[in-house]
């Protein structure tokens, strides 16, 4: 059974949900679970299809689990959820972002239930260390990672042919083809920053490719200030692509639906952002689609690219035993490799643990199975994604922070000021997550 309504209603549907789930005792003996996921039929995580189609394949093999569905709007829930949390309507399974520093915050107060008995009963190995590292809270798992999110950089391979560009193979090169766009009269790089969050993830790539890994890690689990020279590095690069005509005019206005538009609508060449679209870019463009990994702007830092989890399914504390139980048992099914293929064939959508030889073996567009084999070449050197990785009281000031350096309103030093000092709150106040 699925709920899909309007944001705005999500109290009223929520309400309606948990009475369903509890009204009926025959319900109730089948194990209902109320499920929250963003996975609509358009847009971002467009993987709406796949997700019907398993709730069909797992109740059918379970038998006596039903799904009681709602869908909320990708970027709603995480709010949704978070204002579910906070009056004790938490959802018995929640398909939501971010894990690491706000999933943190509902283990450490008791919102969400530890998963590792079910992780061990189920064997659920295809969730490496890096992922279980983001989904723990002091030792112990939370949350099941599920899709695999890279960020690349989309390309308009009849654009790049008319105007005799190569993919760039390095930052030099790269910094070229954009010239020779702007020379051409056509916008290098759609991109959007109304919505303040696609600005928090061009920042994570431009980061990871100065600083790499192991030097953000050194700020976010140890004791480098946000101030050092290749943090300075990352946030003047970016302010430079601002100043430098990369974008549209007026991106800080712009919204991120509406670049995604301009790119697929042939106004400009590229457009930096993540798997998380893929479905609407693959469905939209009217051109030949392509895709690399932006190459390292420090010449130290190694090639990678951020990654993280889409979303991560958490089962709610306060759900009773049977329910967890076969909250669980669902999950498994959902994950298991039989049926990542169908998340691949049906929502373009690639859960963590699926391999390149899976992809090329599976029937999915082009584009989907390069984005991965481009993506995860580097798995020991691709980065983290900012606003899941920091704290929220961070991201709250970093989105912010980001629209006025890009904008030309704060110089780096300032904008890096900014940040380190919240970061300091944040680490007093023991907010910050270390895996």
């Amino acid at each position: 059974m699925k709920l899909e309504f309007n944001y705005r209603n999500l109290a009223k549907a929520t309400a309606s949900a948990l009475i369903l789930a509890t009204a009926s005792g025959a319900m109730a003996q089948e194990n209902v679970v109320v499920q929250w996921d963003q996975f609509s039929n358009a847009g971002i995580t467009a993987a709406g299809p796949a997700m019907d189609e398993l709730i069909k394949v797992c109740e059918a093999s379970l038998k006596d689990v039903k799904i009681l569905r709602t869908v909320v709007p990708s970027i709603g829930i995480r709010e949704s959820y978070r204002l579910a949390v906070s009056a004790d309507k938490t959802p018995d399974l929640g398909y939501t972002w971010p894990a690491a520093s706000v999933l943190a915050g509902y283990a450490r107060t008791g919102k969400v239930a530890p998963l590792d008995d079910y992780y061990e009963k189920y064997g659920w190995e295809n969730v490496d260390a890096f992922y279980r590292g983001r989904n723990s809270y002091q030792g112990k798992l939370y949350a099941v990672p599920m899709e695999q999110d890279l960020m690349g950089v989309y390309y308009n391979k009849a654009m790049f042919e008319e105007l005799g560009l190569d993919v760039p193979k390095t930052y030099a090169e790269f910094k070229d083809v954009v010239e020779k766009i702007k020379a051409a009269g056509r916008i290098p790089i759609a991109f959007g920053n109304r919505d303040r969050w696609p600005a928090t993830n061009t920042m994570s790539l431009i980061l990871g490719l100065t600083a790499g890994r192991a030097g953000e890690e050194k700020v976010f689990f140890g004791d480098e200030p946000w101030t050092n020279p290749k943090f300075k590095l990352a946030a003047e690069t970016f302010r430079q692509w601002g100043d430098d005509g990369y974008f549209p005019r007026g991106f800080n206005g712009i919204g991120y639906d509406e670049a995604n538009a301009l790119f697929l609508g042939g106004r400009a060449a590229m457009t930096i952002t993540g798997t998380w679209v893929l479905q609407d870019m693959a469905r939209g463009a009217k051109f030949d689609l392509g895709v690399f990994m932006l190459p390292p702007i420090s010449e130290d830092a190694p090639a990678g690219t951020m990654w993280g989890e889409g979303s991560q399914w958490q089962i709610s504390a306060s759900a009773a035993q049977n329910v967890k139980d076969a909250a669980a048992s669902y999950v498994n099914c959902l994950t298991s490799k039989e049926n990542r293929k169908v998340w691949v064939e049906k929502g373009y959508l690639v859960p963590i643990g699926t391999t390149p030889d899976e992809l090329n073996a599976w029937n999915t567009l082009p584009v989907v199975k390069d984005f991965y084999a481009e993506g995860l070449k580097t798995p020991d050197t691709n980065f983290y994604d900012l606003h899941t990785t920091v704290p929220e009281s961070v991201t709250q000031v970093l989105y912010p922070e980001l629209q006025k350096l890009i904008g030309g309103e704060a110089t780096p030093d300032e904008f890096l000021a900014a940040m380190q000092a919240s970061w300091q709150a944040a680490i007093d106040n023991g907010e910050r997550w270390v895996p």
